[in-house]
């Protein structure tokens, strides 16, 4: 019973002191220096407590040696319901004998993998954001680290339920009842999958001079050759294959065209800074990529005389990423071509070493 007591006084204190750390964070500013998004996970903090079940769990470190503690805590969290203080405690229990406690089992939502889990030492949380739970595990004793305990939950409850307290809590202005706005309408997959108009008067014309219908097929063939050297690394490879897709895509939506050349235009500055960073190490600071691309010169790796090209490339990456009006682009692969050319241009020539100073200078 003095335990029960002791988690009783625990999280009453608890849940006040979150509220105290919270307000000393963010410091003493007027309600309109406030974002809305702050505003709104001020208001998740100050609507607590809410229900809380608890057991403690003891283990015998001689058995399972990979435990950090003799004392582990399950702690199911109920956000459904802000301002209840609640703590139902489901006393102390060894790890071996959780089996055996149905009831427990139930609370927590406990299953034979989340079990095994636990006796590996490898649970960390599980739940449903979406009806406001979460099940944790805590590695130590609560009681004895309440400070702890306060951070990893400050940690948790704002990544795991962000979208969720915006939801409920954000103070935000429903622009389509104030105006009246319509949904787009969900469109069956006939409709969706149709040819975008703006893209029909382009044709491609055979060898007798006869205009045809450039078809999906076309559009795959156009690109299926542009391919990357095996020397690239996979995190280059991925944003240039997702321009090759909005590429082809390009079908159904026309304003696709554009964003594939902006993704291609990234996937060189991808490849320029991660050869950068395989020959000189990671610079600790940002770097630009005029740098970058001097430095690949002096190195041999991009050829003197092509470092203008290098540099269109980032100036017209510079062009699609900061719009004030959208450009549309003509549909044709050339670019992506030439992009993929110099990706495997500068992943042609072998590796030499060097490292870079903390200021970014090489030494």
């Amino acid at each position: 019973m003095s335990l029960e007591k002791d988690y009783t006084n625990y999280f009453g204190e608890f849940f006040e002191n979150l509220k105290k750390e919270f307000v000393k964070g963010i410091g003493n500013k007027e309600a309109d220096e406030f974002s809305s998004v702050e505003l709104a996970f001020r208001d998740a903090i100050s609507s607590l407590p809410c229900p809380v079940n608890v057991v403690r769990i003891t283990i015998d470190v001689k058995k399972y040696q990979e435990a950090k503690n003799n004392v582990y805590h399950l702690v199911r969290y109920d956000f459904s319901d802000f301002g209840v203080p609640s703590v139902n405690y489901y006393g102390e229990i060894a790890l071996d004998e959780i089996e055996k406690h149905k009831e427990l089992l139930d609370c927590f939502d406990l299953d034979r993998h989340g079990i095994n889990e636990l006796k590996r030492f490898k649970l960390v949380g599980y739940g449903d954001p979406e009806h406001w739970y979460w099940v944790w595990a805590r590695p130590y004793d609560i009681l004895e680290e309440p400070e702890m305990h306060a951070r990893d939950f400050m940690r948790f409850f704002g990544t795991t339920f962000g979208y969720k307290i915006l939801e409920k809590f954000e103070k935000r202005i429903d622009y389509n009842t104030k105006y009246g706005l319509k949904s787009d309408p969900v469109l069956p997959l006939s409709e969706l999958l149709k040819k975008d108009i703006t893209f029909s008067p382009f044709v491609k014309v055979d060898k007798s001079g006869e205009p045809h219908e450039i078809t999906l097929e076309d559009l795959q063939k156009s690109v299926c050759d542009i391919q990357l050297i095996p020397t690239v690394p996979e995190r280059v490879r991925k944003v240039f294959n997702a321009a090759k897709r909005l590429h082809i895509f390009g079908y159904f939506e026309y304003y696709f065209f554009t964003i594939s050349q902006h993704y291609a235009f990234l996937a060189l500055e991808s490849a320029l800074r991660n050869r950068y960073s395989e020959i000189y190490g990671k610079p600790k600071n940002f770097t630009k990529l005029p740098v970058i691309i001097k430095e690949l010169v002096q190195k041999g790796i991009i050829l003197k005389g092509e470092a203008k090209l290098y540099d269109a490339g980032r100036c017209l990456r510079n062009c699609l990423s900061h719009l004030t009006d959208p450009p549309i682009l003509i549909p044709t692969s050339g670019l992506l071509e030439r992009v993929a050319y110099q990706i495997n241009q500068i992943w042609t020539q072998p590796i030499t070493t060097g490292k870079i100073g903390g200021n970014g200078d090489r030494v």
